[in-house]
């Protein structure tokens, strides 16, 4: 091998070693990176402020869609220092989870007031509904017997006859099967239609009578409820607390007119 043959294997020898170190330094710097992210949406899920707080200090090119799964981490552990951190850093206010809801939903479903008051006055959209099953916030507050929430939610004008995309059923409806009396008395105070009736002609009356929620009943029976709308099948609200045994309910509702 001649002199500049040799120079030349050395050459290529050596280009090779630095393309190789190259290409080291770029899988270590994205290891990095996504560790930095991981980190980060862990620390929000875990409810770490000083964890969150020295990230957001450290890192300036954190990606956008890094801040709002941190954000929507955040909600979910119902911590507000980090939802406020990670919203001043630019989060999208209604992101949404894997799980289709935006944030305000998932703070209202967990009963968290004090992201709730946090996040309506920022302008979050208060009738967005989660992707799959259509719920509002103010269903699952209503459904879960949420009153804080459902109180800020009324406040903030949230619509009261909307209905779950899954079985059409509106925040008074689920409050009524529930047995939540006092979700049920704000949601006909704030205007609710007290008389709704879903594609198969049950109402919020027929619900509490078929489970024998007397409190619900009665505040029902308050706000003028039709005791003998009938449903598609004939049934009325007296028909359901008879068919499932509830003397209580089904003497209610004869007292208010029922036949």
């Amino acid at each position: 091998m001649t002199d500049i043959q040799a120079q030349r294997s050395l050459y290529l020898k050596m280009t090779g070693y630095i393309f190789i170190l190259c290409i080291g330094f770029m899988s270590a710097w994205k290891v990095a990176a996504e560790t930095i992210d991981e980190e980060l949406i862990n620390a929000a899920g875990k409810g770490n402020l000083p964890l969150v707080k020295r990230i957001l200090e450290s890192e300036q090119d954190l990606s956008q869609e890094t801040i709002n799964k941190a954000y929507f981490a955040g909600v979910q552990k119902g911590n507000k220092p980090i939802v406020q951190r990670l919203l001043d850093r630019g989060a999208d206010i209604d992101y949404r989870g894997d799980n289709g809801y935006t944030a305000l939903i998932q703070a209202a479903r967990d009963g968290r007031s004090h992201l709730v008051k946090l996040l309506l006055p920022l302008g979050a959209a208060v009738n967005a509904k989660a992707t799959e099953t259509g719920e509002t916030a103010l269903i699952l507050a209503a459904k879960r017997d949420r009153r804080e929430v459902i109180d800020l939610l009324l406040a903030a004008n949230a619509d009261l006859n909307e209905q779950r995309s899954s079985d059409g059923m509106t925040a008074l409806m689920l409050a009524a099967r529930g047995g939540h009396q006092q979700a049920a008395h704000a949601l006909l105070e704030a205007g609710a239609e007290v008389d709704f009736q879903l594609d198969n002609g049950a109402t919020a009356l027929m619900l509490a009578a078929q489970h024998g929620h007397l409190g619900v009943i009665y505040v029902l029976l308050a706000a003028n409820a039709d005791v003998n709308i009938k449903a598609e099948n004939g049934a009325t609200a007296l028909t359901l607390a008879n068919v499932y045994r509830h003397g209580e309910a089904a003497e209610m509702l004869k007292r208010a007119g029922a036949r």
